[in-house]
């Protein structure tokens, strides 16, 4: 991290999504819907230094909603619309934590007003539409990630040292399960939605749900972690749609040939150990559960922890205050003017997006924005 003071008496200006000025000042965050991760996201954002983050507005579809959000995150400017947002010339970058469904228009929104962003995973539906947010970002020469936060877990970090440091040898498998019960999340079920400020029924499929949407993503990127940003020679899939036609559960095999190969499956009904395996010719590393958000690693020579930042509030999710680790990343590449973090790359996500879109299509699941 950066350790030089802020001046918080100007402003800082951005350049290409980078931020200039005489002296490093606090990032200034905006945030694109009032949900259960944003809601995570700022609280994490508070374990760091003010004067290195900082949360300036929030937008959400509902003015009320915001306004909320708001007054309990002690954030100044609260918006009904995602116009007001991009708009707002005090937002250096923008999280978006809405719904997958909605990320392609919010993103793109906010690319186009000239808005680094930060964006909750997946990225989008699919392909098509990766590639459409990733060229818009190029062609605007802004900052642009998908939010894969476990890649900036010191776990993974190490993970990454073993790895280049040839400690297992020649990698030859990767096995991953990721399962647990989703069937109190809502927007996993049949829900009410506000949409332009009016209540519509949809449901699972119109949300984006599915097992390989919502946890899959964090068994691809560990595969593409490992064996890198390319597409497996073969892959074999099968897995349970439920009644509205989407995933609950997925099991695969990715086989990059050589003899390397990863196994993995998905679960939205029961628990899984949820732990990692790599393996290799000299040897094996575990990534201990929960995988997606590690705090416990062993390699071959040692175990190491590293406990997450501590917080006295209250999270929705396991393991939230990580989320403080992605937004380090993004300050620095910020400061660096990068349009794309090296440890999450536009390529991987482009290629997690690629898988994601053969594995629905082998177990049967398509969405509206497929058409």
């Amino acid at each position: 991290m950066f350790s030089r003071e802020a001046d918080t008496a100007h402003a800082p200006k951005l350049k290409n999504g980078a931020l200039l000025s005489d002296h490093v000042m606090a990032t200034r965050w905006g945030i694109a819907s009032a949900g259960k991760i944003s809601h995570d996201f700022v609280i994490a954002l508070s374990i760091l230094p003010h004067t290195e983050h900082v949360v300036v507005a929030v937008a959400a579809r509902q003015l009320n909603r915001a306004k909320d959000f708001a007054t309990l995150h002690n954030i100044k400017a609260a918006y009904g619309s995602y116009e007001e947002l991009a708009k707002d010339p005090n937002v250096d970058v923008v999280y978006v934590g809405a719904i997958h469904p909605q990320h392609l228009q919010i993103t793109s929104l906010m690319l186009s007003s000239g808005k680094p962003c930060l964006v909750e995973k997946p990225l989008t539906m699919n392909l098509k539409e990766t590639k459409q947010l990733i060229n818009l970002a190029r062609n605007k020469k802004l900052f642009l990630m998908e939010a894969i936060w476990s890649r900036f877990f010191p776990v993974y970090q190490l993970l990454r040292d073993e790895l280049k440091a040839g400690t297992l040898g020649d990698v030859l498998q990767v096995n991953v399960n990721f399962g647990i019960p989703l069937e109190n999340v809502d927007r996993l079920k049949q829900v009410f939605v506000y949409i332009n400020d009016s209540m519509i029924f949809n449901n699972l499929k119109e949300l984006g749900g599915g097992s390989i949407l919502d946890i899959g993503v964090y068994v691809l990127q560990l595969a593409v972690l490992v064996f890198g940003p390319v597409i497996p020679e073969k892959i074999l899939a099968s897995g349970a749609l439920n009644k509205e036609g989407v995933d609950s559960s997925m099991a695969a095999i990715l086989n990059y040939g050589a003899g390397k190969m990863v196994t993995f499956s998905t679960q939205t009904k029961a628990a899984f150990p949820n732990e990692a395996i790599i393996v290799g010719t000299k040897g094996t590393i575990k990534i201990h559960s929960p995988f997606w958000c590690p705090t416990t690693i062993e390699t071959p020579t040692k175990k190491s922890e590293f406990p997450i930042p501590r917080c006295s509030k209250t999270f929705n999710h396991i393991n939230s205050s990580g989320l403080s680790y992605e937004a380090q990343e993004v300050r620095r590449c910020l400061l660096q003017g990068l349009i794309e973090s090296p440890d999450m790359s536009h390529a991987e996500s482009l290629v997690l997006a690629e898988l994601e879109d053969k594995l629905r299509a082998a177990v049967g699941t398509r969405y509206p924005q497929d058409d």
